[in-house]
């Protein structure tokens, strides 16, 4: 009988894995993984040789050129914007609290997750500072300084010692409640109003201007992201056209909190990748040091229903742990490259100015992952906006067939994920080596600091292809 219930058990996690990037059915790769990981190595490293041969750069060259496209002056667009994203975020809120709750009947779980949170990452890649201009919350704030001139003010002065970890412990949060939460629509609508009731009450304490800049989540996530941009607007207001990631040129970490912030992007990608996979599960199920089964009595997996909480502690605690372990593969790659180059620079100083260089691996990393999600789920928005509540509405008439997904070839979808890891990492490849010859003396110096940092690349990408290949092995 326990060896039923463990293979029953271990093929329900097994297909959880398995569908877990919205591959329903076993897909075979045309070759051996393996040689697409070797593969696109070789093209990284073939990458940097032709970098370090025809990039020429001075230390303090500017920015790459870009097309100026003008300003656009529509304040009632704006407005339009403005007041469609509120109503949708109040719609999503009282969903939850009075519609279905079925999780996929009810509008905010498929709005907030996969339109506003998932898509909302994806434009900023695309239009850098959309969302402050339209940011809900922030039009909240503007509209009761209307009222109450001193809420938006603040009381006392933002800490500076704060900086971004507000922001980066409300992300955490986040992705804790992604991952283990198990969220219904009526328990999302309260946490949207705990982080609204939250946000107001940081605004009126330390002032909207500094509140939005340092220490709220989709503020700081959707402003990191959308440095790389190709469409976006520059200081005097008006929209350029560069080239996809030139906006990181130059950028750094002004604080510890933001370079653990940029880490747990691409730390907490990767880890719920991870933690699909068989080597994950067998680390702790199978217990192949033999340490559990002796405190136990019995096979961990037997032991299943009342382990099973420890097991989501012990996931969430390796979480939290993952961006210090990112940090320590950072520093230590970094200081190779100071100790190879024989660098003046401190290791700080060179850490805030290659901090920036992994928000390419981050963002692709994110793409790879949960893009079929926006083509899965995302597109059943046209559907329930039919009927938001669940209640059998048809406002539009697409209730039914606008919740029709698109479910893309599976072939596609792993060559395009192949390919948007590559070129990632190639552009992480190339801020590194222009903001190493801004800070070297020289080209040879500049290319030797980079042989680290080429390596740890590397690494990242023969990782992030191999944890994308497990449901597919599956």
């Amino acid at each position: 009988m326990k060896l039923r219930l463990a293979t029953a058990f271990a093929a329900s996690v097994g297909s959880t894995a398995v569908h877990a990037h919205s591959f329903a059915q076993p897909y075979q790769l045309p070759m051996p993984y393996w040689m697409y990981i070797y593969g696109a190595m070789a093209a990284l490293a073939l990458s940097f040789v032709v970098l370090a041969f025809f990039l020429r750069e001075t230390p303090n060259a500017q920015q790459p050129r870009h097309l100026l496209l003008g300003q656009l002056k529509m304040p009632w667009l704006q407005r339009l914007f403005q007041t469609a994203m509120f109503a949708s975020i109040v719609l999503a809120i009282v969903a939850g609290l009075i519609g279905n709750q079925d999780s996929y009947r009810n509008i905010n779980m498929t709005y907030f997750w996969i339109v506003f949170a998932l898509g909302g990452c994806y434009l900023s890649a695309l239009v850098g500072g959309w969302y402050d201009a339209v940011n809900p919350w922030k039009v909240s704030v503007e509209v009761l300084s209307k009222r109450w001139p001193v809420f938006g003010s603040g009381y006392i002065a933002y800490p500076k010692r704060l900086a971004y970890w507000p922001a980066l412990t409300q992300y955490m949060v986040f992705i804790i409640i992604e991952l283990f939460g198990d969220t219904r629509p009526f328990s999302l609508s309260v946490i949207l109003l705990a982080y609204t009731a939250l946000t107001l009450l940081g605004s009126w304490l330390f002032g909207s201007r500094q509140w939005f800049y340092y220490a709220d989540l989709f503020s700081v996530l959707f402003r990191v992201i959308g440095h790389m941009a190709p469409l976006q607007k520059n200081a005097e207001q008006r929209w350029v056209l560069q080239w996809p990631f030139a906006g990181l040129i130059g950028q750094r970490a002004t604080h510890p909190s933001l370079l653990i912030f940029i880490l747990f992007m691409l730390s907490s990608t990767a880890f719920d990748g991870l933690k699909e996979t068989q080597l994950w599960f067998n680390l702790f199920w199978k217990d192949p040091w033999n340490i559990l089964t002796p405190l136990l009595g019995e096979h961990p997996i037997y032991a299943y229903p009342y382990l099973r909480p420890w097991f989501i502690a012990y996931e969430v605690f390796w979480l939290l742990l993952s961006p210090l372990l990112y940090l320590g593969l950072f520093l230590g790659f970094l200081w190779l490259g100071k100790t190879l180059s024989r660098s003046d620079l401190p290791l700080t100083e060179l850490t805030a100015r290659f901090s920036y260089s992994l928000l390419p691996i981050a963002l692709v990393y994110h793409i790879t992952h949960y893009y079929t999600l926006l083509l899965n789920q995302g597109v059943k928005i046209r559907g329930l906006i039919s009927d938001p509540f669940g209640w059998g509405w048809n406002i539009f008439g697409n209730a039914i067939t606008g919740r029709l997904p698109i479910i893309p070839d599976m072939g596609v979808v792993w060559d395009s994920q192949v390919w948007l890891i590559l070129i990632g990492h190639v552009a992480s490849v190339w801020l590194a080596h222009v903001e190493a010859l801004r800070c070297f003396n020289s080209r040879r110096q500049a290319t030797l600091s980079q042989f680290p940092m080429l390596a740890l690349m590397i690494v990242f990408t023969g990782f992030g292809l191999w944890i994308l290949a497990q449901p597919l092995k599956g």
